[in-house]
């Protein structure tokens, strides 16, 4: 255990150790599928702020304490969606106009640099929305690996040329980030990045060896998979999970009230 708090959250295969470690595990992969993927539509969907930010609140908080996972790679994980919501959100709130306006600052050009009450509602429901839609999306993919989704994908009887393609492209895309970190390790060991132009320099060097070794390490894979009899098919390891009642009575019961607030919110 003290291993794997020691381990960089900027690691390539962190979130599949997490969830493959999660409590929640055990619970069915198709039950988790189905509360994120209408959490995220009703949070997206909801007219007013109110909602979003309780399916935010909520997914923060099983994950944090009922999926345990550790606070500061949340936040690392948050950082960059939450980043853009917020950055979006302030371009909505000071380029949108309508209604009455709250806080007047200068004008530029034809524009008024302004908050009205529309602009600051705007901004917060776009902010409320990318939060309850992240986190729930965050939810599923802490508490569920990868090759638990492809099994439900499976039983959807979605084709299974898709699935393999989808298989190599989540595999390809941690080998992309791996050989990304490992040349960028090398490069700040060396002091690559120590100015302005030898940053620049680095970086570059960094894209076009990055090219070259994921090119390799593709080759590598193809081999790999022909050596072990590849005939066009990848199987999956077969999934267990504990099907429980009260995991069925606690995901409809949460959609259930989502579904009341946001109806609440359209009558009102």
């Amino acid at each position: 255990m003290k291993k794997n708090n020691q381990r960089t959250i900027f690691s390539e295969d962190v979130l599949d150790d997490v969830a493959t470690s999660s409590p929640l595990r055990s619970v069915p992969a198709g039950l988790k599928l189905i509360l994120c993927l209408a959490a995220t539509v009703i949070a997206v969907a909801s007219p007013e702020i109110w909602v979003p930010l309780f399916v935010g609140i909520t997914m923060i908080f099983a994950s944090l304490v009922l999926a345990k996972v550790p606070f500061r790679l949340y936040l690392s994980l948050l950082t960059i969606p939450l980043a853009f919501g917020l950055s979006g959100a302030v371009i909505l709130l000071f380029f949108t106009g309508g209604g009455e306006t709250l806080v007047s600052f200068f004008s530029f050009c034809v524009y008024d640099i302004q908050i009205t009450t529309d602009s600051l509602h705007l901004s917060l429901l776009v902010f409320a929305r990318t939060l309850g839609g992240m986190c729930s999306l965050y939810f599923l993919a802490v508490t569920t690996p990868m090759t638990s989704l492809f099994a439900v994908f499976q039983k959807l009887h979605i084709p299974q040329e898709f699935i393999d393609l989808t298989m190599l492209i989540y595999r390809y895309i941690f080998v992309f980030i791996g050989e990304a970190i490992g040349i960028h390790n090398a490069q700040v060991i060396r002091g690559g990045y120590q100015g302005w132009k030898n940053g620049i320099y680095a970086f570059s060097m960094l894209v076009s060896m990055l090219f070259v070794r994921t090119w390799e390490r593709g080759d590598e894979i193809f081999l790999s998979m022909n050596s072990r009899c590849y005939d066009g098919c990848m199987a999956l390891p077969e999934e267990s999970s504990t099907v429980q009642v009260k995991s069925y009575i606690a995901v409809f019961s949460y959609l259930g009230i989502l579904v009341l607030l946001f109806a609440a919110e359209m009558i009102l």
